[in-house]
């Protein structure tokens, strides 16, 4: 798969086929992550890989919002749910420790995990990248110590859906149709490049 065929075919995908995934296919999303270029070559970032099946409920019940819409009160249903985590956490005192600052830990949060999306659609996985989630309770789950920060919850799984890609017309916002297929309207290139100046 080409690089840019990857960055074009990648969906977000929250339905899931119950398949399970290798370890070693997870070892490697997450060594992607490693490679990822940081800030003064800091590295601050440290990897979580949940596959337990008793585990994988318990971390779903820590999303508190999937696309947009909150937790239900009785929890998100196991039905088509991610046959794998990737916690990816920032390791804070080493960011005080070497100077390293935010906003540049987000960004390279950010490049490290498109790095482990990209692998991860490569070897035939869906994921879905989730900031809304109960951090405390994620953190007593895992164990997590104090000196970590949770950044980002990244889902996988063999994808039970095919979300489609649209252009924007007016609305940016996501909607599902009568087939229960959901459909994400992106802004056009033209609306959005400028060459050598900008142009209003």
């Amino acid at each position: 798969m080409e690089v840019y065929d990857a960055v074009t075919m990648r969906r977000s995908i929250r339905r899931f086929k119950d398949i399970p995934i290798s370890y070693e296919i997870l070892k490697k999303c997450v060594n992607a992550g490693r490679l990822a270029p940081t800030a003064i070559n800091c590295q601050l970032w440290e990897y979580i890989i949940i596959d337990d099946e008793e585990l994988l409920p318990k971390v779903l019940d820590t999303i508190t919002s999937l696309s947009g819409m909150p937790k239900p009160e009785g929890g998100w249903s196991s039905e088509r749910r991610p046959k794998a985590y990737i916690v990816v956490l920032i390791n804070t005192d080493l960011e005080s420790e070497i100077g390293a600052g935010r906003p540049n830990t987000h960004y390279d949060i950010g490049l490290a995990t498109e790095n482990m999306v990209l692998v991860a659609l490569e070897e035939g996985l869906g994921s879905c990248v989730m900031t809304g989630i109960d951090r405390d309770r994620l953190r007593q789950l895992l164990n997590v110590a104090e000196k970590y920060e949770i950044a980002i919850l990244l889902s996988l799984g063999y994808a039970d859906e095919n979300p489609v890609i649209g252009i924007a017309s007016g609305s940016i916002r996501r909607w599902v149709d009568e087939n229960g297929i959901r459909h994400v309207p992106k802004r056009k290139l033209e609306d959005i490049i400028h060459r050598n100046k900008f142009k209003s």
